[in-house]
């Protein structure tokens, strides 16, 4: 096989003094000291671009295959090998590769340069989505929120979370009313202010408190909690998560805790959905599964929790 030249859109050109368009401007890109992603992009463009050449080689799809080198003749005849670039020592720092599984082991073993083909389809058709979580920070409160925005319903659609949170809460209070159950009646205050232990917040909006990793005791996890419902003559219930990204360990014969890396909620926040998704495979059956995607968020958040405050109480006429 004859290898090709890699190219791309707006790619610079190789030859000197050559006139190229304006599609692509790298002199207008203006990455910030930790986007090395986007670095890396820019050192290969311009630097490497033309050093890199592609060599089609047929493989069948959700295979592992590994490259060992290439049989190179050159026009004089001879016929090099060309090993593996990521190749050597599973330690050497000074070895690099893309695209790789992983590490292989320790002690001076041989570098794993197998390559995963998974069986990807270029196009999916994608529901709306069956759950959506919002997890944010709330430095007043100082935790993670995770927010309910859409949960599932009995007709297999999304709902919203505010509304289930809103009619779930005024369900309780009219089950209270007419159980005949008696609040202990308050006298009507006689100083001008009144101290409240604590606010509440929507009953789809879930709290994550820091917790100690095990093993470590400096390193914090985000382990899922629980907001109490308050309703006058009713039991102190702790409220639970309805949607399936929440309830994990919930619905097991043991309740099991549950818990998020603290990295995973940067200060941005994320997006969680949970979908439907439908594609065609190569030989045209239609293939329906449910996905889960994660992105960034849209900031910091506030839940108005507050505690110990001093409100004051209204003037009776």
């Amino acid at each position: 096989m004859l290898p090709v030249a890699l190219t791309y859109a707006g790619m610079p050109h190789a030859r000197w003094w050559k006139f190229e368009d304006k599609k692509t401007n790298f002199g207008e890109v203006r990455p910030d000291t930790t986007d090395l992603a986007k670095l890396l992009f820019l050192e290969f463009g311009l630097v490497y671009s033309n050093d890199w050449f592609i060599v089609p080689y047929t493989l069948p799809a959700g295979s592992v295959v590994a490259v060992e080198g290439l049989a190179v003749t050159n026009v004089f005849g001879e016929r090099l090998w060309i090993g593996a670039a990521g190749r050597g020592s599973d330690e050497d720092w000074q070895r690099w590769s893309m695209f790789t599984v992983n590490v292989k082991g320790r002690d001076l073993q041989s570098a794993d340069t197998s390559l995963l083909l998974l069986p990807t389809v270029p196009k999916v058709q994608e529901s709306a989505p069956l759950e959506e979580v919002l997890m944010i920070r709330d430095e007043m409160a100082n935790m993670v929120w995770a927010i309910e925005k859409t949960i599932p319903s009995p007709a297999g659609m999304g709902k919203r979370g505010a509304d289930a949170a809103r009619e779930t809460l005024e369900f309780h209070r009219r089950w209270v009313a007419a159980s005949g159950v008696v609040a202990s009646a308050i006298p009507d205050p006689k100083a001008p202010i009144r101290y409240d232990l604590m606010s509440t917040v929507p009953e789809h909006w879930i709290p994550f408190i820091a917790a100690h990793a095990p093993g470590s005791t400096r390193q914090t996890e985000l382990q899922r909690a629980s907001m109490p419902r308050l309703i006058e003559g009713d039991p102190i219930t702790p409220v639970k998560p309805r949607t399936k990204l929440l309830r994990e360990g919930l619905d097991q014969s043991v309740v099991q805790p549950y818990f998020v890396a603290e990295e995973e909620v940067p200060r941005a926040g994320i997006r969680v959905t949970q979908t439907f998704q439908r594609t065609r495979w190569t030989d045209g059956k239609p293939v329906l599964w449910i996905g889960v995607r994660k992105q960034t968020g849209r900031g910091e958040g506030s839940s108005g929790l507050s505690f110990d405050r001093l409100i004051d109480t209204p003037v009776s006429g």
